[in-house]
């Protein structure tokens, strides 16, 4: 069971079973489109069919620089993501996918979350090797999957903030259903799934008394770090159960719209 919670608390064990073997990886949706600058304050008067356009989000490639502007600035980035929900609650079901799709990215970059899914991205060989490892230390994974500087209180809080995003997901599902199933042309659905199934691996951590699901991960990767033998279950009520997320309809939706329902049973742990 400590093995267990070693991938739990790095929250990342099912990247390791969805992405080991597997040909087609997911990408980092976190690419540089090239647009320039733009201004915050313009920035904020842009309707949603603008700025799904300069960020990205249909193309592909999203524009990390749109993104860092919108976030740089507390007032530009309310103003957009209510523009954006204002398409959620009342446009077409193509166009509130993108536009709850940019939510989530925008969302998912003011947290960092771009910096850890970069982490992932560039670890899979490594961290395939490390699963084959019958000496691999829990520090090993966690040091591999996790920037350096997010520990103690930073992690906490990363931790729970992905876990928050469990509405956004659930809603950019729901849209894809509405739309019959088709997905609005060029949104990466592949990534979304992906950053699907991380918020959805959070939500099924039940963390002990006492403790957010955060504040319980955070203990156990820091005791996992000073002691590979660390007992970390103290922390949580109960073992994830991750053959669960098989049967999450968000990720359902998400995963067959992306071609990858066959992968999903594998993360669960339900796959042949």
């Amino acid at each position: 069971m400590r093995r267990g919670y070693v991938a739990y608390a790095a929250l990342l064990a099912m990247v390791i079973l969805l992405f080991t073997g597997c040909d087609a990886l997911i990408g980092n949706a976190f690419k540089a489109a090239n647009l320039g600058q733009p201004s915050v304050e313009k920035i904020k008067e842009l309707d949603t069919a603008a700025l799904v356009a300069q960020a990205g989000i249909t193309s592909g490639s999203v524009s990390d620089t749109f993104i860092q502007t919108i976030i740089s600035d507390d007032a530009t980035k309310a103003a957009v993501l209510a523009t954006l929900q204002t398409t959620v609650d009342t446009g077409s079901a193509s166009d509130a996918q993108a536009a709850q799709a940019l939510i989530l990215d925008i969302k998912l970059a003011d947290i960092g979350a771009d910096e850890v899914i970069s982490n992932v991205n560039g670890a899979i060989g490594e961290l395939a090797s490390l699963s084959d490892s019958e000496d691999v230390k829990p520090a090993d994974i966690i040091n591999t999957l996790l920037p350096a500087d997010l520990t103690g209180e930073a992690l906490a809080d990363f931790i729970d903030e992905i876990g928050a995003l469990g509405t956004d997901v659930d809603t950019l599902a729901q849209k894809i259903t509405d739309n019959g199933g088709t997905v609005t042309e060029g949104l990466d659905v592949a990534t979304l799934a992906q950053t699907a199934a991380l918020v959805k691996f959070v939500n099924i951590v039940d963390p002990a008394d006492g403790y957010s699901t955060g504040e319980a991960v955070a203990q156990a990767v820091a005791d996992l770090k000073a002691d590979p033998d660390a007992d970390v279950t103290k922390y949580f009520d109960k073992e994830p159960d991750i053959s669960s997320l098989a049967d999450d309809a968000t990720l359902k939706t998400l995963f067959d719209a992306a071609g990858l329902g066959d992968l999903l049973d594998q993360l669960s742990g339900s796959g042949s």
